[in-house]
């Protein structure tokens, strides 16, 4: 692309203010491109603002005519936003890692040189199964576009052996360690005594100001993206979880609210953990083994509206372990509580299988669920554009408290009952702040369940991955205060709908 062209590109897509040299970001960077061939990149990137230019790299892909940009940023706080894509190839921001591994003796070859992976494309159960196996004692693993494949491990994990000992790329893809530090998004409200004159409200009420009713006979009006909470039933406390109304979906004529497990579990547990502090000493898992129902109740704005009707989720503990799909069904207590839920897409289905694995492969095609032009603003998204939502992978997991451990003997079938799978995805601008939006669902035109083609879920979303930097022990002051706030975003997470709510649910 010539370099004149490229300056007409980035005029129409950034701003520069004229006293600083600040750069207004837009979605998308030179979007009139050329085929970048050869080094043509290396010209884009001299295209790009300085102060960051040099924190990001090009990578093709093996035998197609694209390629990802990886950004690996310098300053944790400067600049706030990053384009989605630059020429028309999409930007990755990974978790921070280190490539190559840091190994003490010469690691094993790549155990697939002559079949490598497309990470754009469906990764089947036996490659899956043959990963855990190679990786042994892994929690999960992210596929990024770019060609990285990071294997998620808890901090007991020997990442010094598995450096020496371990390959170093699989299937053509660069092999790299990462702690698991995935973040439910959901928004704890904090404590509150049942006596203070907030707890009578809900967490909606406390965060926007507004007060109950005085005429309780009046049923309040609930919105897609409402905030949907999980509080605990106590007598002294008043803690409370929020996530976003995803759904309203109907089941032979019952109708239900989507939302987010990890909100009700949070809540769970944190009841547990108050118990144990009041001398009972039992497990903080044990309470999510019994009927949630006696331990939290659902309420939205200023009143509780129904409660739980099945989970997705039966095997969860502390977030993302036993996680299959982070969805739970909330039964109303009076249907007409939820006559304003609505989805703001006609005709909205569910993506199928083959639609949800095509996704990786086109850019700019997933959308957020919900309209943020209504005059509730407050309790709309403030970040959402629907359109500027991309795909960077795909995280796949193992449940780590399924009652047997899979092993190279157990057949595919067993494998898969225990591996959960998750869209990895970027919005522009982030959310911020990132917690606050488990629940919300995306969706994206294609393939649907009932054999159609148009508008379906996706998903909804679920964690924030956020990416690393390089703490100094030596560091101290302000230097360490900014460092000390919260890292840069790299992705967000979203598990794959369950197969029962995308053949049997309507959405409403």
């Amino acid at each position: 692309m010539a370099s004149d062209s490229l300056q007409a590109s980035n005029e129409c897509f950034t701003k520069r203010n004229s006293d600083s040299d600040t750069v207004s970001l837009q979605p998308h960077f030179f979007t009139k491109y050329e085929k970048l061939e050869n080094e043509g990149w290396k010209d884009i990137r001299a295209q790009l603002p300085e102060s960051w230019m040099w924190d990001i790299d090009y990578h093709s892909f093996q035998n197609e005519d694209r390629g990802c940009w990886t950004y690996t940023p310098t300053d944790p706080d400067y600049p706030e936003d990053f384009p989605l894509t630059i020429a028309g190839d999409p930007v990755i921001i990974p978790v921070e890692y280190q490539w190559p591994p840091m190994a003490g003796v010469n690691p094993p070859p790549d155990p697939r040189p002559s079949a490598p992976i497309d990470p754009s494309a469906e990764l089947p159960m036996d490659m899956v199964r043959d990963l855990f196996l190679t990786f042994e004692g892994s929690m999960g693993f992210y596929v990024l576009l770019n060609g990285l494949l990071q294997i998620i491990v808890s901090e007991e994990f020997d990442t010094e052996w598995a450096s020496s000992h371990l390959p170093h790329k699989y299937g053509g893809l660069r092999v790299c360690y990462i702690p698991q530090s995935m973040s439910p998004t959901m928004r704890p409200i904090g404590t509150e005594t049942i006596g203070s004159k907030n707890s009578q409200g809900s967490a909606a009420s406390s965060i926007f100001g507004q007060f109950r009713p005085q005429n309780t006979s009046l049923l309040q009006a609930h919105h897609l993206n409402d905030f949907i909470e999980a509080r605990i039933k106590t007598l002294h406390w008043r803690e409370k979880f929020a996530g976003r109304i995803g759904l309203k979906t109907s089941k032979q004529g019952d109708e239900y609210v989507v939302m987010s497990t990890h909100v009700i579990t949070e809540a769970i547990l944190a009841k547990s953990q108050r118990s144990s502090i009041f001398g009972r000493k039992r497990s903080p898992f044990d309470q999510l083994d019994s009927d949630w129902n006696e331990h939290v109740e659902i309420w939205a704005g200023n009143e509780k509206i129904g409660s739980i009707g099945k989970t997705f989720d039966p095997d969860a503990t502390r977030y993302p372990s036993g996680f299959m799909h982070d969805i739970t069904l909330i039964k109303p207590a009076n249907p007409s509580m939820l006559r304003d839920i609505q989805t703001p897409v006609s005709d909205l289905g569910w993506i199928s299988r083959e639609g949800w694995n095509s996704l990786r492969q086109q850019s700019n095609t997933v959308k957020i669920l919900g309209d943020t032009k209504s005059h509730r603003a407050a309790k709309s998204l403030k970040t959402n554009r629907p359109s500027e939502v991309l795909v960077v992978g795909e995280g796949i997991f193992l449940n780590q408290n399924a009652s047997i451990k899979p092993t190279k003997e157990h057949d595919i079938r067993m494998w898969k009952d225990v591996i959960s799978r998750c869209l990895l995805y970027r919005v522009y601008p982030d959310f911020d702040p990132p917690n606050g939006y488990s629940g919300v669902a995306i969706y994206a035109d294609g393939p649907r369940e009932d054999g159609s083609v148009g508008p379906g879920v996706v998903g909804f979303q679920s964690f924030v991955q956020r990416s690393g930097h390089v703490q100094n022990f030596e560091m101290e002051g302000e230097a360490l205060e900014k460092r000390l706030k919260l890292g840069r975003v790299a992705f967000y997470g979203a598990f794959q709908v369950p197969e029962e709510l995308r053949k049997e649910h309507i959405i409403l």
